[in-house]
C-alpha cells in the first residue's frame, strides 16, 4: 500500500514540476513580450517627438517667411502708392473700363471651378459612383473594383 502511495506521490510531484516549468516558460514569454512592447512604445514616442519637432521647425520657418513677405508687400504697396501719386492722369487718355455683372462672373467662376475640381475618386464608394456616372453596369463596376455585385448595388442604392 505504501508503495502505491509513493508511486502516486512521485507522479504528482513530476506533474507539479512539469506545470511549474510550463508556468515559468509562460512567465518568461510574457516578460519578453512586455519588454518588446516597452521598446516599441519608446520608439513610437521618439518618432512622435521627432515629428512634432519637425512640424514646429517648419511652422517657425513658415512664420518667418510670412513675416518677410509682409514686409515685402508693405514696401511694394508704399512704392505703388508713390508712383500713383506722382502720375498725372489726363482725362482725355483714360481708357473706359468694361464692367461685368457679379452674376456673370460668379457663373463663370463656378463653371471653371467645376471643370478644374474634377478629382480622382479615392475610396471604393467614390469609385463606384464615378463608374456609375460613366454609365458602366453593376457587373462591370464589380469586375473593375474587384468587389461583389451586392456591394456595388448597396452603394448605388444608398447613394445620397
Amino acid at each position: 500500500m505504501t508503495s502505491i502511495i509513493l508511486v502516486i506521490l512521485s507522479l504528482l510531484q513530476l506533474i507539479s514540476f512539469y506545470f511549474i516549468a510550463l508556468l515559468h516558460a509562460k512567465l518568461t514569454k510574457f516578460n519578453n513580450m512586455e519588454y518588446k512592447q516597452e521598446q516599441l512604445l519608446a520608439e513610437i514616442e521618439d518618432s512622435f517627438s521627432a515629428y512634432i519637432a519637425e512640424i514646429k521647425d517648419e511652422n517657425d520657418r513658415l512664420l518667418q517667411e510670412l513675416n518677410n513677405a509682409n514686409h515685402v508687400v508693405a514696401a511694394t504697396v508704399e512704392h505703388v502708392e508713390k508712383k500713383e501719386s506722382e502720375k498725372e492722369v489726363s482725362p482725355l487718355l483714360e481708357i473706359p473700363k468694361t464692367f461685368v455683372s457679379k452674376q456673370l462672373a460668379a457663373n463663370s467662376y463656378i463653371k471653371t471651378a467645376s471643370i478644374t475640381e474634377k478629382k480622382e475618386p479615392v475610396t471604393i464608394k467614390e469609385k463606384v459612383f464615378f463608374y456609375a456616372d460613366e454609365g458602366k453596369s453593376i457587373d462591370e463596376i464589380a469586375k473593375i473594383l474587384q468587389i461583389g455585385k451586392t456591394e456595388v448595388e448597396l452603394f448605388l442604392k444608398f447613394k445620397h
